[in-house]
């Protein structure tokens, strides 16, 4: 059973995780939320399906933040305690630095498994239900995206066109205004149209029985052409692959998989709830803060080698996922670096401790 004092650290480290988590989640999803509006706006995406895309991404968002939220929720509460001189009194009455791993690592040890969870069997599952939104709010926006009776402007505001009605998907009394790249001015009419995209997803405005008049503005030569069809490019550029399918693929599949990206997808899975563990270890020894010590200077220590850590991992996943690493090399070498740190933290602080007792103990016999 944990003692007193354990649930009083694990209660300070707790609200501060919740409170930390809260505040990076509503940063980056209102990131996210300002990018799917500027999609909609340019007809990439239905409007409807925004707040259902966010509350899917909370899961993938979650995932990549735990470690972050724990590290910063260590940092903050236990750096608060030390300068408040809270452990000080703690340790005068026997609870040192080294007995706070046990609060740390009982309130570490859910949060991983509850991390692992999420990463193993939830993010696949919301992942595909992303990929099956997205797709149909695409096709969605393909009929949203003109309005009938209003002008909208397309590919950059190289295009502005109007529709006259819409008939499910059917486009009626279609007006294209063009600016061609020599200067000229193109206007493309048609009794009727319809929405389509390439093999490369790039979407096209198809045009039937209609003209087609370009030439310079204040210039009677005006060319006229009349067509059966003709397409009109919308897309500025095919919309970008916000998503990678294995991350959608279940974390069975990867088990028995040799493939190197199904390899790096499952130790990218894995990996957040190991860091959660691995910086249960260093970042309490970290956050030992002297009474007179800056407030943020071990917090910006702490995010300096959380972004090392980062990196690294990013290059681990790179290194799988083209084959020069294996997986039984895979970002245990990441890990395994950063034990290594905890461990020389914990011999630093044991070598300070020893030389304080022995300091103690010379000064003890100099005054007898």
């Amino acid at each position: 059973m944990p003692s007193t004092i354990d649930r009083y650290l694990m209660r300070e480290i707790g609200l501060t995780l919740l409170a930390t988590a809260l505040v990076l989640l509503a940063m980056i999803l209102s990131h996210r939320l300002a990018s799917y509006l500027s999609k909609v706006a340019n007809g990439l995406l239905a409007r409807d399906s925004i707040f259902l895309l966010l509350g899917l991404q909370t899961v993938e968002v979650l995932i990549l933040l735990i470690p972050l939220a724990f590290l910063l929720s260590i940092m903050l509460a236990l750096g608060r305690l030390y300068r408040d001189h809270e452990m000080a009194a703690l340790a005068a009455c026997g609870y040192g630095a080294l007995s706070a791993y046990r609060a740390v690592f009982l309130l570490a040890a859910p949060l991983a498994l509850l991390t692992a969870g999420l990463s193993l069997f939830l993010s696949p599952v919301t992942m595909e239900f992303q990929f099956e939104l997205l797709a149909k709010a695409r096709k969605e926006a393909e009929i949203s995206m003109f309005a009938p009776g209003a002008f909208r402007e397309v590919l950059e505001g190289r295009h502005v066109v109007y529709i006259g009605a819409l008939d499910e998907r059917e486009l009626r009394n279609v007006f294209i205004q063009s600016r061609e790249p020599s200067g000229d001015i193109s206007i493309t009419t048609g009794e009727r149209g319809r929405q389509e995209t390439d093999a490369n997803d790039l979407r096209h405005i198809v045009l039937e029985h209609g003209n087609r008049y370009r030439g310079t503005p204040g210039r009677g030569d005006y060319e006229i052409l009349s067509f059966e069809q003709a397409t009109v490019r919308v897309d500025t550029r095919a919309p970008e692959q916000a998503w990678k399918h294995r991350e959608a693929l279940p974390t069975r599949q990867l088990l028995g998989s040799r493939e190197p990206v199904h390899v790096a997808e499952l130790h990218m899975r894995l990996n957040s709830p190991f860091q959660v563990l691995v910086i249960a270890l260093w970042a309490p020894l970290l956050a030992r803060a002297r009474p007179r010590e800056g407030r943020y200077g071990r917090i910006v220590a702490a995010l300096l080698i959380y972004a090392i850590n980062f990196n690294l991992i990013g290059i681990g996943e790179s290194w799988l996922s083209h084959g020069i690493v294996g997986g039984r090399v895979g970002l245990w070498w990441v890990h395994g670096l950063f034990l290594l740190v905890g461990a020389g933290l914990l011999f630093h602080y044991h070598a300070a401790s020893h030389g304080a007792r022995l300091l103690r103990r010379a000064l003890r016999r100099s005054a007898a």
